[in-house]
């Protein structure tokens, strides 16, 4: 396995900035809002990732802040203006206000602006995060946006609950994430274990009580400085589990937990539940011969891509040409090394124009990645299977997870008809 390390600036970068990381985190949270201090390229662009996604649910609000005139005199007075008009329309338990690389040089004063909102009568929680990208990447503001939502938790109980969890670095904007997450409590609850909040996709004040649970699961390593301040201040252990993708991806992670918990595993729940996907590939398994060692490429972040190239190696049968890792965490080159031998190639934080060209070298007949790798799928004249973030040109209404046992008929689902019905 040759692995290949982004050293240098990249022309066009496989991840976005800070600011977006740090985004995804407070969006997450149901009942909270999003105030974007930036002028309007940046916060142009999150709306667009947040509306196609879901045009149901943009909970972002802009300052209005002017290229020219802002950029001189400041723009701080906008942000109270914006705190006091999402107060008084959508009262929200938590209102969340990032700001970018601009105002951050010019040195806004938003911290201010929120003791003056509360002085005001402004009655929801107000934090504000630094997101301007010269900080960070995305992944980095991902983990310390996360983070930031500890002090909140001092607000609400310890009492552990037995047998509870807490999923930490779940996103609720990647494709299927709705069925993944109800695929994830559903398996958890076929093993006695109850999912205690989910960060980000609770409410608020499941949030607050994220530390009455028993356990802190990190799914694909993300979450881990969250983890850390929980386990320092309420004693919570965590357990970094993979991404449950495929039947031993998900018995692996059942056992896992169970393990953690210091609880027996339900072998009579596994037993069932994969007595029912292999039900599912006795159907394909003339497909599943075909295309056996079929060469695939793999794009998406730590979190799933790694979890992914397993699934497709040790289950399916595939052979990855190239991994390759939009972005890190901070658990990556730990857990890199359990897919060795998996891969061709991985390439981490690559240039795109440079993953692009080792992706069509490769000649790989099937993609999975993201909606910015159409141009290279249609380049290297293969099917494109999406399932990381971004995805915005392809909606998921109905309940057909990835994750889980359940997942395991979605994805042969897609792999198949995705090649059959190629006109490549």
């Amino acid at each position: 396995m040759q692995v290949e390390m982004q050293s240098n600036a990249s022309f066009d970068p496989t991840q976005g900035c800070r600011m977006i990381g740090a985004s995804r985190v407070y969006h997450g949270i149901k009942d909270a809002f999003l105030i974007l201090h930036s002028p309007p390229g940046c916060h142009s662009g999150l709306l667009l990732l947040k509306a196609l996604y879901d045009n149901a649910d943009v909970r972002i609000a802009f300052s209005g802040m002017h290229p020219s005139r802002d950029f001189v005199y400041g723009a701080e007075r906008k942000v109270l203006r914006a705190i006091e008009e999402v107060h008084r329309t959508f009262n929200p338990k938590l209102i969340a206000i990032v700001d970018c690389c601009a105002p951050a040089i010019i040195g806004d004063d938003l911290e201010a602006m929120l003791v003056e909102a509360k002085e005001k009568g402004v009655t929801s929680e107000l934090l504000f995060f630094s997101g301007a990208g010269f900080q960070s990447s995305m992944w980095q503001g991902y983990e310390e946006a996360l983070a930031s939502l500890a002090k909140f938790m001092e607000k609400g109980s310890t009492k552990a609950h037995p047998h509870s969890v807490n999923l930490l670095g779940f996103k609720d904007d990647e494709m299927r994430c709705e069925a993944d997450l109800f695929e994830i409590k559903r398996v958890l609850r076929g093993i006695g274990v109850k999912v205690n909040a989910t960060l980000t996709s609770s409410k608020f004040d499941e949030i607050i009580k994220a530390p009455e649970a028993q356990l802190n699961l990190l799914l694909g390593g993300d979450g881990l400085r969250l983890a850390e301040l929980m386990k320092d201040r309420y004693d919570i252990p965590y357990e970094v589990v993979d991404y449950p993708y495929g039947a031993e991806g998900t018995e692996k992670f059942l056992r896992t937990v169970c393990r953690a918990l210091g609880k027996k595993t339900d072998e009579n729940f596994i037993y069932s539940e994969k007595e029912k996907v292999k039900s599912y590939v006795e159907k394909v398994h003339f497909y599943l011969q075909g295309i056996y060692g079929l060469p695939c490429a793999v794009i998406g972040d730590a979190c799933k891509a790694l979890s992914l190239a397993k699934f497709l190696s040790s289950e399916i049968g595939l052979d990855i040409k190239v991994l390759a890792l939009t972005s890190k965490n901070f658990l990556f080159e730990e857990r890199l090394r359990e897919v060795s031998g998996m891969a061709d190639e991985v390439m981490i934080e690559p240039d795109r124009i440079e993953m692009e060209q080792c992706i069509k070298d490769a000649g790989v007949q099937i993609i999975f990645g993201s909606t910015f790798d159409k141009r290279l799928a249609n380049a290297a004249k293969a099917p494109l299977v999406r399932f990381s973030y971004p995805t915005i040109d392809s909606i998921s209404l109905i309940d057909a997870p990835y994750a889980g046992f359940r997942g395991v008929s979605t994805w042969l689902e897609f792999i198949i008809n995705s090649l059959t019905s190629s006109y490549y």
